[in-house]
């Protein structure tokens, strides 16, 4: 009979952008079964063996899917961080290193002639 191995835990750092959602928080499958997280740090218990992770935060869709590999066999698994995107037309990031957010570039073109119109608009009610 071999001896039963200890239960290990996945450590998530879930991270949100600045100004980013307060009531919705991300949601992770660890090897397809649902987990719900919290923004910050997360331990889910889990037995040594490779596990699938994705991560997506719910919206009107799920935004920001991202998925890791981790292996927690033969040593403790290393920290997953994940950071959700700026924009829900974005991926989220994921590593064992911290991540930044991603996709601020395209929420500031996809911003920027929005921001220029009513510029624009309030000027010419102004001085037009």
């Amino acid at each position: 009979m071999q001896p039963v191995s200890p239960p290990t835990a996945l450590v998530i750092d879930a991270k949100k952008p600045p100004m980013g959602p307060m009531l919705v928080t991300p949601n992770a499958r660890i090897n397809g079964f649902p987990v719900p997280l919290r923004w910050g740090h997360n331990v889910i218990p889990a037995p040594p063996g490779v596990h699938h992770i994705e991560i997506a935060v719910p919206w009107i869709w799920e935004q920001g899917k991202a998925q890791i590999t981790v292996d927690n066999r033969y040593h403790p698994a290393p920290p997953v961080y994940y950071a959700s995107p700026f924009s829900s037309f974005s991926k989220g990031a994921i590593d064992h290193r911290p991540v930044k957010n991603p996709g601020l570039l395209g929420l500031l073109l996809i911003l920027t002639p929005v921001l220029v119109m009513i510029l624009a608009v309030v000027a010419f009610a102004l001085f037009g």
